[in-house]
């Protein structure tokens, strides 16, 4: 059987810019040191900061080595702006859950607010209209939920450890701090018109005349809200305009209703 034939590179390699080059682009201590002439004018400083950038440029696309993942996360502390800019580039491009994960481990909520004015479906595909609101005190562990179609609040405690379990679960599983960021909530203010003056339209207006400019539109209603203090005191508030529920935050919501609902079981086995 034949021999797969391997690509060859014309030239020879510099270590320093990582291009290879013709041979009459190095000269006889170059060649052998693997260095070209025009790297090799470059200052002993310069020479170690174009090694390291042609090493982070290279490093493997799959599964890195300890020693590799070390070096790369020293190089992203690097007193090198340059340096430093492309190895963090390079270790969210392999590790872009590793500052995500990071936080979960420093937060932990002390007080949480999430309430829904929007459509929720049941297992049967029943859209039902739900106007909630419901708190989580870790230092109480009273856990409340307000109903506001009903106008009733109902209240209960429970076990401290139950109650650090389910916060945990809300920072650790749900990712609830990044809520704004995967899901891209913004301010309503892209889905308005905006108020221009006559003389400040421009050709985008068409032909309307000031009576048929559309007028702005009423600002959305909520759809979900949450608000969060963490032990460190900082706080958080996350605001959806949208239509629909996403996945995380519905998620939350029949979790958090379990606690008042009575059991169905009963109801299956008959």
């Amino acid at each position: 059987m034949a021999k797969k034939k391997t690509k060859h590179h014309q030239g020879h390699y510099c270590k320093i810019c990582g291009e290879y080059k013709a041979n009459e682009k190095f000269s006889g201590k170059g060649h052998a040191a693997h260095i070209c002439k025009a790297c090799s004018s470059l200052s002993a400083e310069e020479k170690a900061e174009a090694m390291t950038i042609n090493r982070l440029t290279n490093l493997p696309f799959g599964r890195l080595s300890d020693s590799d993942k070390s070096w790369l996360e020293n190089r992203v502390r690097d007193h090198r702006p340059e340096v430093a800019e492309l190895a963090q580039e390079v270790y969210h491009q392999h590790f872009p859950y590793a500052e995500r994960n990071k936080r979960k481990k420093q937060l932990i909520i002390n007080t949480l607010t999430f309430e829904l004015h929007t459509e929720v479906f049941d297992e049967y595909g029943d859209g039902l209209p739900v106007n909630v609101q419901f708190t989580a005190d870790r230092i109480s562990c009273v856990l409340t939920m307000t109903d506001f179609d009903a106008d009733v609040k109902q209240s209960l405690t429970l076990d401290g450890k139950k109650m650090s379990t389910l916060l945990r679960w809300v920072v650790h599983s749900l990712e609830i701090f990044m809520w704004e960021e995967d899901y891209r909530l913004a301010s309503d203010d892209s889905d308005l018109f905006f108020e221009v003056s006559p003389e400040d339209w421009d050709d985008d207006f068409g032909d309307f005349t000031a009576d048929e400019v559309p007028a702005p539109r009423p600002e959305k209603d909520i759809c979900w809200k949450v608000q969060i203090e963490y032990t460190d005191h900082t706080t958080q508030e996350i605001v959806s305009y949208q239509d629909y529920l996403s996945d995380r935050p519905e998620e939350l919501y029949f979790a958090l209703l379990e606690y008042f609902e009575p059991e169905m079981n009963d109801f299956d086995e008959e």
